[in-house]
């Protein structure tokens, strides 16, 4: 087991060797971040051909927002880019004329959309497809490509974290909000960015990464703002910083977050100032002192193909990140030799990222302050990838468990099992085989971490499956 890289570390003290990307020089590292990036399109590619979706059949990708809404505003896209460019600020084809800058700044900005271009009005849904399959595969590659720039992980192990990303329960469920997906696309990148620049190297990765999230969806990148001001408190727990150092790494932080939103504030601010005029007049409406569920339940979503027409209307958080991920943080808790601060603090966010997903102040704080309509807990993508990133911190194929380590997480699983099996009346989401199903994936990620990437793959496969 490799000894965890947080130790010993002083500010500026780690400088990243530069990797040559020459695929005759890295083939094994560049062989992985390929596969990285193919694997999740290619499983979602032969999803979308199972189910006969444009091109291949006669079903469509078009449901829910995505072909009662955006399919418009993509029309309305290519129309714009294509043929009438005023269009982005003014439209008189709105009501009697209005601004459309806004609707742009929030549905219409991310660099995906300009693959829809080749594609005729009546061909969309086939471009709309191309784009979501490679939604799926840059998530899995930019959760690859940071873990390797944070010397975490390397080779054949990236593939692991890449299909665990891509196939989390957030992005699943939030398949056809296209417009959302882009956030989670660039949080590997904009936090490996972070902690580059906190390590005295440079700072464009950083400011460059959330300027981008800040002009293609300001709302996505809200949430991301609001989990980098508590990853930076985790951050400050890796070493016993003093504080003056502490103060470099905070002053560092806002100054690249202030360039970024400076960079970014020809689309947020105009944006905002519409906002406030509008939506903002009805903020904290209905809002009630009180968890908007049974706590508990949260944990049913830890299972796969938790999902259905209910949930996306009023449901819980979608977390499923696979059994490999919740089983490696496990470890990550109760790993001495991770200094005890780093591990109180990864608590305490993990403990505050999970409370704001019930309790009603904070999710409205997540959301802008104002209960979002349909897809609830839109920023449980944010408790995704912390998950994935604490274990791929700790993660290796030698990894072993001490009788402790396998007593406790043994006794958790029956705990847990044993309340979701009670619950299950009450749990439409849930059905007896999906928990067993569920346990069996656990079991055996722990028996033989050796198929670990095979049991991966087909978890992943699966999950989606169920959430059709």
């Amino acid at each position: 087991m490799k000894r965890y890289e947080f130790n010993n570390k002083e500010i500026g003290a780690i400088h990243v060797k530069k990797i040559n990307l020459n695929p005759l020089r890295w083939r094994v590292n560049t062989y992985a971040l390929w596969v990285s990036f193919l694997l999740p399109g290619l499983i979602m590619l032969a999803y979308f051909a199972y189910r006969k979706m444009a091109p291949f059949g006669t079903s469509s990708i078009l449901t829910v927002d995505l072909g009662q809404q955006y399919i418009d505003f993509f029309a309305g896209y290519r129309d714009a880019v294509l043929h009438s460019p005023t269009s982005i600020f003014y439209s008189f084809a709105k009501g009697l004329g209005g601004e459309t800058y806004g609707d742009w700044a929030y549905y219409l900005l991310s660099p995906f959309n300009l693959l829809l271009l080749p594609f005729s009005n009546a061909k969309l849904p086939v471009g709309i497809l191309l784009v979501t399959v490679l939604k799926y595969s840059f998530a899995g590659w930019s959760m690859a490509y940071a873990l390797r720039s944070m010397r975490w992980q390397s080779g054949w192990q990236l593939p692991i974290f890449s299909v665990s990303y891509a196939f989390m329960g957030w992005f699943v469920a939030n398949e056809l909000n296209l417009l959302w997906l882009d956030a989670a696309i660039l949080l590997p990148l904009i936090v490996m960015g972070l902690e580059r620049y906190l390590d005295n190297q440079s700072h464009w990765r950083y400011i460059w990464g959330l300027t981008a999230i800040f002009i293609i969806n300001y709302y996505m990148a809200y949430m991301i703002g609001i989990f980098l001001v508590v990853y930076l408190l985790w951050r400050l727990s890796w070493q016993p910083y003093s504080l003056r150092q502490r103060g470099i790494i905070f002053g560092r932080f806002v100054f690249g977050s202030v360039i970024s939103l400076g960079l970014a504030t020809f689309v947020w601010l105009p944006t905002a100032a519409s906002l406030v005029n509008s939506k903002g007049q009805h903020m904290l409406s209905g809002l009630k002192n009180e968890f908007e569920y049974k706590p508990l339940d949260l944990l049913a979503k830890l299972f796969n193909g938790t999902y259905n027409f209910d949930q996306m209307q009023t449901g819980t958080a979608n977390i499923f990140v696979g059994s490999l991920i919740l089983i490696v943080v496990w470890f990550f808790f109760t790993y001495r030799d991770i200094r005890w601060q780093t591990r109180v603090v990864a608590l305490l966010v993990t403990a505050f990222l999970i409370v704001s997903m019930m309790y009603a102040p904070l999710d409205v704080a997540w959301h802008g302050f104002q209960f979002p309509v349909w897809y609830p807990y839109r920023f449980s993508f944010v408790f995704s990838f912390w998950l994935i990133w604490l274990a791929g911190s700790v993660w290796s194929p030698k990894l072993t468990f001490s009788w402790p380590q396998i007593i406790g997480i043994l006794i958790i699983l029956i705990a847990v099992v044993a309340y979701l099996y009670q619950r299950l009346p009450k749990l439409n989401y849930l059905s007896s085989t999906q928990l067993w199903v569920g346990v069996s994936f656990f079991l055996g990620y722990f028996s033989f971490p050796s198929a670990t990437m095979a049991w991966l793959v087909v978890a992943a496969s699966h999950a989606h499956s169920c959430c059709r």
